[in-house]
């Protein structure tokens, strides 16, 4: 299996792609005015990227 992945690929990172805590999406928080400047830095990497949502004021615990 190690052959297939790119030779500039360290066992740190190897470990980290196989670990099942990393191998689905990531979510992040970021302030709204970041955004742009977040999805344009994903997409200049060649990263997909989507907003699921925002966070609001209000109970915790609901997601609307």
């Amino acid at each position: 299996m190690r052959t297939r992945l790119d030779a500039t690929v360290g066992e740190e990172e190897l470990l980290l792609l196989a670990d099942a805590q990393t191998s689905g999406g990531l979510l992040l928080a970021v302030p709204p005015d970041r955004q742009a400047a977040l999805h344009a830095a994903f997409e200049r990497r060649g990263v997909s990227a989507w907003t699921i949502g925002r966070l609001t004021d209000g109970p915790t615990g609901r997601i609307v």
